[in-house]
């Protein structure tokens, strides 16, 4: 049994990190990965957690930025008023401040990391995952010609990946999709738009069901439940909202209106593992499979979500951990052990905390800011 917790100190460290080379999805392209880490201390135990963010609202309207104000400003003060005998407390008072899910799901994965390492437990063992391995596969950014993606579709099975997902959008879709299909006519593929699409591309989006995909990932705007909808009942390809999920709630109703086949839980974007369980067991409960998505980011994040992805109701490969292929260096001292070329160990239970941990000279590399988070 953990006693409550108290942060003694949190500190952000906002950092760049160059990327291999360039990820492209619908909304815009990035370079570099920026984000925040945070770094808790409670006592000798230090827990880190991620707001999975970027420099510029590109993916989410949460920013570098937006989360080194409102973590200063706001949940700072929250998560330093009072030991927290659980994250679930830390969750519900944060709640008193609307919005900014990574930056909480951030603050609160360092909680978790805090608890694993006082408990002697991993992560993964306290929020009831119960794999002992994990199957992942990579998200492929839009590519410049049909070719071209053919040509990174085969690398990524050439390395053992079995379930690729590639980018969409319109003009860059059904010629790139078609040409994969005929060159790789019995993988595992999937196509994720990112709100790319308006109801009127409802006819273009049907004609994909001639692909055999395993799901077309955020086909239409994040706030379009209605013709959400209209495509679940249109399609033999099964829809996966993504952006739509952003709180408990929505994907309670987006299950109720059917406006889902599939949900794809951002462990950021829902505010942390408590609400990722909380979405978990609603999907559960109404038969709706789930995956972990992830982003471009560092093994801080990954390895909260590779938690998540071990849970009982996650029934479909996740993007677990590929993403870090993208980034020119880490900074954690090591990931999990990847077996038969698309699968990820969880944590033992006994391996505490997330199971990773930072390399202090790698963070120092590329960390741009460092500021002191007020905890009063």
């Amino acid at each position: 049994m953990v006693p409550p917790l108290r942060f003694d100190s949190l500190k952000a460290y906002a950092f760049r990190i160059p990327l291999r080379t360039p990820f492209r999805i619908s909304v815009g392209e990035v370079t570099e990965k920026e984000g925040v880490l945070f770094e808790a201390r409670c006592g000798d135990l230090v827990g880190w957690g991620e707001a999975a963010v970027d420099g510029v609202p590109y993916y989410t309207w949460e920013t570098v930025g937006s989360v080194l104000d409102v973590a200063r400003r706001a949940l700072g003060p929250v998560a330093g008023s009072r030991a927290w005998g659980h994250p679930s407390e830390l969750v519900e008072a944060m709640d008193a401040f609307n919005g900014h899910s990574f930056a909480k799901a951030g603050i609160e994965a360092a909680l978790w990391d805090l608890f694993g390492k006082a408990a002697g437990r991993s992560v993964a063992s306290l929020i009831g995952a119960e794999r002992a391995w994990v199957e992942a596969g990579p998200s492929l950014g839009i590519k410049a010609s049909p070719e071209a993606l053919v040509k990174a579709v085969g690398e990524a099975l050439d390395e053992g990946w079995r379930r690729v997902k590639i980018k969409v959008m319109p003009g860059r879709d059904t010629a790139f999709i078609e040409a994969v299909r005929r060159r790789f006519p019995e993988m595992t593929l999937m196509v994720d738009a990112n709100n790319a699409y308006l109801p009127q591309d409802i006819g273009t989006l049907a004609a994909w069901d001639a692909y055999r995909l395993l799901m077309i990932e955020q086909p239409l705007d994040r706030h379009d439940l209605h013709y959400h909808v209209e495509l679940c009942r249109r399609l033999q390809t099964p829809i996966c909202l993504d952006e739509s999920i952003e709180t408990v709630h929505l994907a309670d109703c987006a299950l109720r209106m059917k406006a889902a086949d599939i949900i794809n839980i951002k462990v950021g974007r829902v505010g942390g593992l408590v609400n990722t369980l909380r979405v978990h067991d609603l999907a559960v409960a109404a038969g709706c499979p789930l995956w972990i998505g992830s982003r471009v980011t560092t093994g801080v994040a990954e390895a909260s979500y590779l938690a998540a992805a071990a849970l009982p109701g996650i029934t479909l490969p996740s993007d677990v951990g590929a993403g870090r292929a993208y980034l020119s260096e880490d900074i954690v001292t090591h990931f999990f052990e990847r077996r038969n070329g698309c699968e990820f160990r969880v944590p033992s239970a006994d391996e505490p905390g997330f199971g990773v941990e930072v390399d202090r000279d790698r963070l120092e590399r590329y960390t741009a800011a460092v500021v002191e988070i007020p905890l009063r």
